[in-house]
């Protein structure tokens, strides 16, 4: 059967000479490999940017014939490479046939660069479907007898049932006589890459260096010593997040933003320069990202760096450890550009660049997303990988930069690493940390699960009828009329809505039953029981083993679907005629609460925050954050709501209560409006701007910041100092943060301003020492600093 999500296959086939004939490997047999997890359906781009491409697969088995393993996994990638040699020379021609595509690509000679597509097949083609369409057909070509050509075939997986072939046959065959390349006539590649791998203990030869590794490249490395107290620790990098602030800019959008880039949301740990890694993640929009660390390298030799993202992405890289420096290299991918779209920009490409073994270089990565797609990628190329190509850089060679102040609020939910906690929060000191839980009572899967000596009993699902669930007869009718005709389902409720991500499944493990095991399904969710929506397509379950140490296998994705009903059907079995069943289903779901449940989004210039419909704790900005302020039928509480343009309510002032409505174009009270007989109520058209500068506004003249305290009194709490300046001409603004001694500790901001006006920027204390600092504002060639305390004399 056809299906929307596609396999695609490339093959790239090209002659050897005797020069390459130390890589002939073992006659009779080649290499496939896989690599899964992606996810997503991947292409060849994808694929080649894993820096285990193509030597370190997840797994891989030898096989005798040019066709992959039938319907292996989803979201994968799988790879085959070797020798073609034939007895005599002869004129054959190649057809490839896959579901979904496939492509064929073949050198003219001996020169593997030098490769032109023969034959492809744009969709899903039955298995021995050869006449599908005329360009899965190449041209004739002549082998010659003794030759060795060597060939690569890519095959990528969505969902549902996977394969790939590649057929030939000679000109003296008949037109319908095709036949799969098989042993006789194939040797396998004995080059691959083989070094120990990562982490292993090795010495790098320099007495300095501690904790020598291997980084599975046949690269011995260890850490430098440094007097540099930024660099972190080794092999992490971490990612703030700041919520809520709309536009697709880093410039002016996130910039500006008050809250960047001290004050996040939320923190990812990342796998390395790239994020978000967190699928929930990647439902959130109107948010800005920030990677601060160091990057080191292998060996010293030539290298060369490609940003992707989207939207808006900007990458520096230092020409050194320091941070000062780190504008001499910087990449832009402007809006738009995809995960390994590495030419959408000219600028979006740093090098070639000499980098050197035992050297540190500070990198940073600034990302604003808006909407709908939303990444940040840094890759590189290396004169140690097997291939030259684009490789997106992984945090073994990256270390965190612990200099930072940022400090996101206190009792904001995180994931402190620890299966074995609850209620994980960040307390008062900016550290996730939970409440430690034993097994039976933590919320996450893994600490539930128990470790049992060796022979010991395990949790796998065992082989016993009792502990597996069957259908035999026709039952009730299926609760989604669309699947009126499958009569063997399973509907489970689980009470409230949940947002479910993950799944896994065991099927039917009865041994010698299980052939009852569903086969063929359809998944089915809603939040009403009543309404049905289908979870992708049709899934093939593999088979049980039918043995004790059965551990089931990776079930669909929910992708943060909500619902409270799921219901999973059998189309097909394995083969028993009557009945049909599976042992055990787990999905990974969070509550999720009601639209409008009261909520806390932890944005000091938000109110009345509430649950979404999507499970988004959201609030209202009333601090100039936005062109338009709604305001809908709530009880306000005393205080000035503002606008730049317009403000719109249909709210109630009650008694005693004061309150102020301002905006820049117009203030409407929509029918149900109201304000009680004794409340203190105003409204009025005016420019957006912070109170403390309203007396003093001059609207042609640059502000005497002599004259102004920098740091307002009225901060978001004691923990955190509100920075309030203004701008009325365009500028080079350039705030930072000193301590004693003069020495910057953080640079807020350095950018020529545009957008004139009050300029907000928090500052959290919860990181620095007791002891005096400096705030300097640089606006063109005016400077002012002022002093607070942290500690006994001030506040922290």
């Amino acid at each position: 059967m056809k299906k929307l999500l596609l396999l695609s296959s490339l093959i790239l086939l090209c002659a050897y000479s005797n020069t390459n004939a130390q890589c002939v490997g073992t006659a009779g047999q080649i290499k496939w490999s896989y690599w899964g997890d992606f996810g997503f359906t991947p292409d060849s781009l994808e694929l080649s940017a894993l820096e285990n491409f193509p030597s370190r697969p997840d797994g891989s088995r030898k096989i005798g014939y040019t066709s992959t393993p039938e319907n292996y996994a989803d979201y994968m990638a799988s790879f085959m490479r070797g020798f073609i040699k034939v007895p005599t020379t002869a004129t054959y021609r190649f057809n490839v046939t896959g579901d979904d595509r496939v492509q064929f690509y073949l050198s003219n000679g001996q020169n593997i660069n030098n490769l032109n597509l023969m034959a492809r097949v744009p969709s899903y083609t039955g298995k021995y479907e050869h006449t599908d369409t005329t360009i899965q057909t190449s041209n004739f070509v002549t082998l010659t007898a003794g030759q060795y050509y060597y060939f690569e075939l890519f095959h990528f997986e969505g969902t549902g049932g996977d394969r790939a072939d590649l057929f030939w046959q000679k000109n003296t065959d008949p037109p319908t006589q095709w036949t799969v390349i098989d042993f006789n006539y194939l040797s396998e590649y004995a080059c691959e890459q083989s070094c120990p791998e990562r982490g292993t203990a090795c010495d790098d030869g320099n007495p300095l260096t501690q904790n020598d590794q291997e980084d599975g490249f046949c690269n011995c490395v260890g850490k430098v010593p440094t007097t540099n107290n930024c660099i972190g620790e080794r092999g992490k990098a971490e990612a703030y997040y700041f919520d809520n602030i709309p536009g697709s800019y880093v410039e002016n959008d996130l910039l500006n933003a008050p809250k960047f880039p001290l004050l996040p949301d939320r923190k990812e740990v990342l796998k390395g320069a790239y994020g978000p890694l967190e699928r929930s993640y990647s439902n959130i929009n109107e948010y800005g990202s920030l990677v601060q660390g160091y990057l080191t390298v292998p060996v010293t030799g030539t290298y060369e760096f490609n940003l992707t993202g989207d939207d808006q992405t900007i990458l520096y890289i230092s020409s050194d450890e320091s941070v000062a420096n780190k504008q001499v290299h910087q990449a832009a991918a402007l809006w738009g550009v995809n995960y390994t779209e590495h030419n959408r920009f000219s600028f979006q490409t740093i090098g070639p660049l000499t980098l050197e073994k035992g050297k540190y270089y500070y990198y940073e990565i600034r990302h604003k997303e808006s909407g709908w797609r939303d990444h940040f990628n840094l890759h590189w190329k290396t004169p140690f990988h097997e291939k030259r190509g684009w490789k997106r850089i992984p945090s073994f060679y990256l270390y965190d930069y612990s200099c930072e102040l940022s400090c996101i609020a206190q009792n904001t939910p995180c994931d402190d690493g620890n299966a074995f906690t609850n209620n994980d929060k960040y307390n008062g000191n900016c550290e996730c940390v939970g409440t430690p839980c034993s097994g039976p009572d933590c919320d996450d899967s893994s600490a539930r699960y128990s470790f049992l000596d060796e022979c010991a009993p395990t949790n796998s699902v065992n082989t016993l009828e009792e502990f597996s669930w069957e259908s035999c007869s026709a039952g009730a009718a299926n609760p989604n009329p669309a699947r009126g005709g499958l009569t063997k389902w399973v509907k489970y409720d689980f009470g409230k809505r949940y947002k479910f991500d993950g799944s896994r499944i065991w099927n039917y493990n009865v041994t010698g039953e299980t052939d009852k095991g569903f086969k063929t399904v359809v998944v089915d969710y809603s939040q009403d029981g009543t309404t049905w929506t289908q979870l992708g397509g049709n899934y093939t379950w593999p088979i049980a083993s039918g043995s004790s140490d059965y551990g089931g296998f990776n079930g669909p994705n929910f992708n943060q679907k909500l619902a409270r009903y799921v219901l999973v059907s059998a189309v097909a079995n394995w083969g028993d005629p009557s009945c049909a069943g599976f042992s055990k289903l787990t999905l990974d779901g969070t509550l999720c609460d009601p639209k409008d449940t009261p909520c806390d989004d932890k944005d000091p210039l938000t109110t009345y925050d509430k649950f979404d419909d999507n499970c988004n704790c959201r609030g209202v900005d009333i601090n100039c954050g936005s062109d338009t302020l709604q305001l809908d039928q709530i009880t306000l509480a005393s205080g000035a709501y503002k606008a730049k343009m317009r403000l719109r309510t249909e709210s109630l002032v009650p008694a005693s209560n004061n309150i102020s409505f301002s905006a820049g174009n117009s203030i409407v009270m929509l029918p149900g409006f109201k304000s009680e007989n004794t409340a203190v109520f105003s409204a009025k058209i005016e420019d957006c701007i912070q109170a403390a500068f309203v007396a003093n506004e001059k609207s042609n003249e640059i502000q005497d910041l002599g004259k102004k305290s920098l740091i307002d009194e009225e901060t978001v709490n004691e923990k955190v100092k509100k920075v309030i300046f203004r701008v009325n001409e365009p500028s080079q603004v350039k705030l930072t943060l000193l301590n004693g001694k003069g020495e910057t500790l953080v640079t807020i901001l350095d950018h020529y301003f545009q957008n004139l006006g009050t300029q907000i920027k928090y500052i959290p204390t919860q990181r620095l020492a007791d002891g005096t600092y400096t705030i300097e504002l640089q606006i063109g060639n005016d400077t002012v600093k002022e002093n607070f305390v942290v500690g006994d004399d001030g506040k922290k």
